[in-house]
């Protein structure tokens, strides 16, 4: 409390500073680079003049972000049969969906809990088993998507040990306008949603609405039999911003998403497919309020954030002692004040606190835990010559859950590490078109409630286990750590030789390489049998030290197919290689320590580099390829996505037991899922119905052209769907 006063103080004082500046400026600080502006119609494929703000959370310009940020432009979802946000997020290069539990994201080879979840820059809330479910975000409204891939603890705390994804809604335009959208999904759900937006010098407004309902059905594939539930949806947002002021911003949102399941469901988790019939209920609510003062070269915002989520099994199985009702409800609050100064046209600096109330109650958390987490961050941004720019973050973090006692004992530079995490970025501008990136940084993540604290059952059919939080088993679980190394270069607005001046073929191209490095890495892991159930128990601990490097390469190729720029077709390709490592199983394997037993023989069989086959449910190779094509003139559309996943372990599929302290690792191929592509197909068409813009989008889609299935170990591939829209837009 005494470190929040004393910040109101400091910003008080500094805008006083800067009274007698100049007070005829923009709404929002400047941007320290100019704008330059493209008149011809493929500009578009290049996004560098593109503002962006996630990696630094302060408006700069694509090409002079010190920190490396992928924009994901939501009119990728036109000609598609995309539903929500997962499914946009899958077609991106490193981007991987699990889905054992719920539809989460997988970046840089951590799983879906260390990947921090934004909407309009404030966090969503309601992870089952970790993981937010990216069907609960419609893609209607989404502008565009931001993301920023490595360690942003610095910034953005616990959850953003893996990465940020920012999801940035619609932003009116002057004037009004609005649109009416109804698809049908084959074994999905037929969505309807409107929009309207307005916007005046003065006034920002907009709301939106969706309604999906998924009727149920079963597949099979060979003895195996899967029944879906059919579902109901909606989600309402509104968003209003008041420039009261030249200098001053007020506004607030409101996001509310509900959904109810009712008949035959499933989950599947370590490869036991459980059904059940039943209902599931879920609730999320979101409300923000915000003021931001510019002044001089000063800008204060100050947020406040709530949010709600609550779900409600009602099951026809008893669940152990919590009978037949399972639910859970979660509540957080956050206030948070950000101070940005430009102390020079080419420097900023940053500092903010932050303050967070979370608790969660519900039958599989019967003692109520509560956390509190103050934060304080510092930000210096840097552009001291044309050709680079900069950023050196660091985050002071002070969880309720994890005391910070003792740390006066130990060596001065560990206890920095413990209470600092700090990361540096640098962008390199060798000339317009190639730039060099580079960071390092450090993350943390602190255990979650259901790693502390879930006291859970599953009795459905096909499935029986209990999950129980570490400390309810005297497991000292601790928070993890990690360093994380970024380098890539990106070559931006070139044309390849051998191509006429009037179609020439444009590219971009971006080559990256990472390495993170982890310890106390928490993962599930089998405790023993339950001695009076005779049923599974799951709990958490630390992996020691754990490791995800790789590299990603990008490619987009923009041409007009006929000489006419009326017409575009654009070619994407994108490859991730991803080598993943427990390293105390790994030196042990070099000690010649890991390995298998026979149990007919009594044989030690050793684990080989060869055989090892890195940490579980991750793809060594991954990708993706679209091609797209636009006809301005005759309002045509159409792309082919391709994304290949390939083999990936599975814990359940494993056949000879731990390899070195209690550990199982995927050493066969027999206990590998097969590789798979997918492979989706759209085509648009747009009606004008007048000289204003009103007009009419039909669109056709095909997901999973090739049928792929494998009901056991994925039974979120539903096999081949047929799509059909219509959107009206005035």
């Amino acid at each position: 409390m005494k470190l929040l006063l004393l910040s109101l103080l400091v910003n008080v004082y500094a805008l006083q500073a800067f009274n007698n500046a100049d007070t005829t400026l923009p709404r929002l600080p400047k941007i320290p680079r100019s704008i330059k502006q493209k008149n011809d119609s493929l500009s578009v494929f290049s996004p560098s003049q593109q503002v962006v703000v996630t990696g630094t959370r302060n408006e700069v310009l694509l090409k002079d972000s010190p920190v490396r940020v992928e924009v994901v432009d939501a009119k990728q979802t036109i000609s598609t049969a995309m539903v929500n946000i997962g499914d946009l997020l899958k077609e991106q290069t490193g981007m991987l969906l699990t889905n054992n539990v719920r539809t989460g994201v997988q970046m840089m080879g951590l799983g879906a809990d260390y990947t921090q979840i934004l909407i309009d820059g404030q966090p969503m809330i309601g992870r089952v088993a970790g993981v937010l479910d990216l069907s609960r975000i419609s893609v209607g409204n989404v502008d565009r998507v931001e993301i920023v891939k490595g360690p942003m603890s610095s910034l953005y705390g616990s959850e953003a040990l893996a990465g940020v994804i920012n999801i940035i809604s619609k932003k009116p335009a002057l004037g009004f306008s609005g649109s009416i959208f109804g698809q049908y999904l084959d074994k999905g759900p037929s969505e309807i949603r409107g929009e309207v937006q307005y916007g005046t010098e003065s006034v920002d407004l907009s709301g939106f609405v969706s309604m999906k309902q998924a009727r149920p059905f079963t597949l099979t594939q060979d003895s195996l039999r899967i029944p879906y539930q059919g579902f109901s949806d909606q989600t309402f947002h509104v968003k209003s911003k008041w420039f009261a002021l030249n200098a001053v911003q007020i506004g607030a949102d409101i996001r509310y998403f509900s959904s109810d399941s009712r008949g035959a469901f499933i989950e599947s988790f370590f490869g036991q497919i459980a059904a059940n019939e039943g209902s599931v209920r879920q609730q999320d609510m979101q409300g923000t309020a915000y003021a931001t003062w510019t002044h001089g070269k000063a800008r204060l915002n100050a947020q406040f954030h709530a949010s709600s989520y609550t779900e409600r099994y009602n099951f026809d199985t008893v669940q152990g002692d919590a009978g037949s009702i399972d639910d859970l409800s979660r509540g957080l609050l956050r206030s948070y004040l950000q101070y940005d100064v430009f102390w020079s046209e080419r420097n900023r600096f940053t500092f903010g606190v932050e303050y967070t109330v979370d608790d969660i109650s519900g039958s599989r958390y019967p003692d109520s835990p509560f956390f509190s987490t103050f934060s304080g961050f510092a930000q210096w941004e840097g552009n001291p010559t044309s050709w680079i720019s900069y950023a050196l973050s660091a985050r002071y973090v002070q969880n309720s859950a994890f005391a910070q006692d003792g740390l006066h004992e130990e060596h001065p530079l560990t206890a920095i590490n413990k209470l600092l995490n700090p990361k540096l970025a640098i962008n390199l501008k060798l000339n317009d078109g190639i730039r060099l990136y580079s960071s390092i940084g450090t993350g943390f993540k602190v255990p979650d409630f259901r790693q502390l604290y879930v006291q859970f059952s599953n009795r459905l059919g096909g499935a029986g286990y209990d999950l129980i939080g570490a400390r309810r088993l005297g497991i000292d679980l601790q928070p993890e750590r990690s360093i994380s190394l970024d380098l890539g270069i990106v070559m931006d607005e070139w044309t390849i030789p051998g191509f006429s001046e009037k179609n020439p073929l444009r590219g971009f191209a971006e080559v990256r390489v990472f390495d993170n490095t982890l310890s106390n890495l928490i993962e599930f892991f089998y405790t023993g049998n339950n001695p009076q159930t005779n049923q599974a128990i799951y709990s958490y601990r630390n992996i020691s030290r754990a490791q995800t490097r790789g590299m990603e390469c990008s490619m987009r190729l923009s041409h007009s197919l006929f000489g006419d720029e009326a017409d575009i077709v654009t070619y994407t390709f994108g490859y991730q290689f991803l080598d993943t490592r427990d390293l105390e199983v790994f030196d042990a394997i070099q000690a010649g320590l890991a390995g298998t037993v026979d149990p007919r023989t009594g044989t030690f069989n050793r684990l080989t580099e060869d055989n090892y086959g890195g940490l579980w449910f991750r793809s060594k190779h991954s990708g993706t390829i679209r091609i797209g094509y636009e006809h301005k003139k005759y309002g045509i559309m159409a792309s082919i996505r391709a994304q290949y996943i390939g083999r990936f372990g599975d814990e359940a599929l494993d056949v000879n037991g731990p390899v070195h302290n209690n550990r199982k690792v995927p050493d066969r191929d027999i206990e590998y899922v097969p590789g798979y592509t997918m492979l989706n197909i759209g085509f648009a068409k747009e009606l004008a119905f007048s000289k204003d813009g009103d007009m009419c989008r039909i669109t056709l889609g095909i997901n999973n052209l090739l049928n792929v299935m494998n009901l056991r170990s994925m039974p979120n591939l539903v096999g081949r769907q047929l799509a059909l829209s219509g959107q009206y837009i005035l």
